[in-house]
């Protein structure tokens, strides 16, 4: 059964597997993805897990002009599935989704 969990760094190759079913570009928001992210690299991928888990903190500032967002991967077992994003507030950055707070996005399974 799927289960929503924090990103993790355990995820790493799960994720990347993921990623990679997605294709190029930047259309995972859902997974928090951004383009200076370098998630190839366990450093990288590292530095951006603990973004996205920062991101959910309510003792901790926001990043500048984004909204406090939570970060969920969906995963059962030892594939990661999709990934929600829970938005605190409305989020003018996303026109798509400025009156959403919850999206989500399934990786596309071939």
């Amino acid at each position: 059964m799927p289960e929503l969990v924090e990103p993790t760094v355990r995820l790493r190759a799960a994720w990347l597997d993921a990623h990679r079913e997605w294709g190029p570009g930047l259309h995972e928001d859902d997974f928090g993805l951004r383009p200076s992210d370098e998630v190839d690299s366990p450093a990288g991928f590292a530095a951006r897990v603990a973004r996205l888990v920062d991101q959910s903190d309510p003792t901790r500032p926001p990043d500048a002009g984004r909204p406090r967002c939570t970060y969920r991967w969906v995963v059962e077992g030892d594939r990661v599935l999709g990934g929600i994003a829970l938005r605190h507030e409305p989020d003018d950055s996303h026109p798509a989704v400025l009156d959403q707070h919850l999206t989500h996005q399934s990786v596309p399974r071939r």
